[in-house]
């Protein structure tokens, strides 16, 4: 599942706008297959088509959904809500009942998992100091696939911060919470 989709699934299965709440996420090009030099292998341009295809799907449902895609700044401005600094890949906001879910997300990638999951620790560690006042907040670092899994697991210290590990499977009822308080729908 690339980060894009990963993404999709975090929002459907744990803060689903049909239930109240307001989503705002970031995908970068990258995640997006849009970045980078000409492809050189085969296996390359392959998994470059299939995320750029994929991409465009989850943006679609993303759509279909009511979920703000980029742009956080304006969106919180819009929707008079408190904007989060940094560039968090989900922001969730149940207004009926001041909650607020921080995600950040891997999927899979070319990348080294444990760079990757690393950065996405740090921007968390950055986020939980700086959380708006009179919201119960959640943080959750969201993971697809083994590998990058058995990476955040090591890192359960991050529960002594607030902030919940999350392996998000391709079916909702093998997702498994590493650590940390899980996030309710």
């Amino acid at each position: 599942m690339f980060q894009p989709r990963v993404k999709l699934e975090f929002v459907r299965r744990y803060c689903p706008p049909q239930k109240g709440w307001c989503v705002c996420v970031d995908i970068d090009p990258s995640e997006e297959g849009r970045t980078g030099g000409e492809r050189k292998s085969a296996e390359s341009l392959s998994r470059q088509l299939s995320m750029q295809g994929d991409a465009q799907r989850v943006r679609d449902e993303f759509k279909a959904l009511s979920v703000n895609v980029g742009n956080r700044k304006n969106w919180c401005g819009d929707h008079n809500l408190p904007y989060l600094r940094g560039d968090p890949d989900i922001v969730a906001y149940d207004l009926c009942k001041k909650r607020c879910v921080v995600a950040e997300v891997e999927g899979v990638s070319s990348g080294q998992p444990e760079q990757k999951l690393y950065k996405a620790i740090g921007q968390m560690v950055c986020a939980a100091g700086d959380l708006p006042n009179g919201w119960q907040i959640r943080l959750a670092i969201v993971v697809y696939g083994d590998t990058i899994a058995d990476h955040l697991q090591r890192a359960r210290v991050l529960a002594a911060l607030g902030i919940s590990g999350l392996a998000l499977a391709d079916d909702e009822r093998a997702d498994r919470w590493l650590f940390g308080e899980p996030v309710q729908p």
